[in-house]
């Protein structure tokens, strides 16, 4: 495990497989946007609603790279910090209350499947509550999502309450959005995903 701060700059964070690090324009690929609009990938997100072009793509994360205190959009690279496979994100951090919200996805196909998820949320939690002083993270999910579910679960998430029929899914059925806490005094590094001197 290690975090290079890098203050304004989003810092880096290594842990046991993944480098997680802001993501540059030079990051945004053909592949990055493609995985976008892969319905088998985003079929639980609200960007399916909007299909990404490299133009829009570019534009978000010039946007995030700008301001780097109130969000946090992090992007999630295997094969030794070089191949960009997903996101976590801190979409609104509430500094005044030391908490924020938290979405992540795993988009490239060939990293699906393999605990990458669990190991960046993992990290990117670590590093809210050891480094920001965050005492809260919260996220939400689709009712019958079993993979956001299970990563959420594994990083000691607890479900805290739920929307009920607030959400569309992607086949045009109302479910529940189900909303999962965790609290930094609640939270056990595992070196097992972050790698040793956790």
């Amino acid at each position: 495990m290690e975090i290079i701060l890098r203050e304004p700059a989003l810092p880096i964070i290594r842990t046991r497989r993944l480098v997680i690090r802001d993501i540059e324009v030079k990051d945004i690929s053909p592949e990055y946007v493609a995985w976008l609009n892969n319905p088998e990938v985003n079929k639980f997100l609200e960007v399916r609603f909007v299909e990404q072009t490299h133009r829009s793509v570019e534009d978000y994360i010039i946007a995030k790279l700008k301001d780097t205190r109130s969000s946090k959009h992090f992007g999630v690279y295997d094969k030794g910090g070089e191949r960009l496979i997903g996101t976590v994100t801190l979409p609104s951090i509430k500094w005044k209350h030391l908490s924020s919200d938290l979405s992540f996805v795993i988009g490239h196909p060939d990293a699906q499947g393999k605990g990458y998820a669990t190991e960046a949320v993992h990290g990117v939690a670590y590093y809210c509550f050891k480094h920001c002083g965050l005492v809260k993270l919260w996220a939400g999910y689709y009712d019958g999502h079993t993979g956001s579910a299970k990563v959420l679960a594994k990083n000691g998430f607890k479900e805290e309450g739920r929307l009920v029929k607030e959400l569309v899914d992607y086949t045009g059925k109302r479910v529940d959005h189900v909303l999962v806490g965790l609290l930094a005094d609640d939270f056990v590094p595992d070196e097992k995903l972050l790698g040793s001197g956790a």
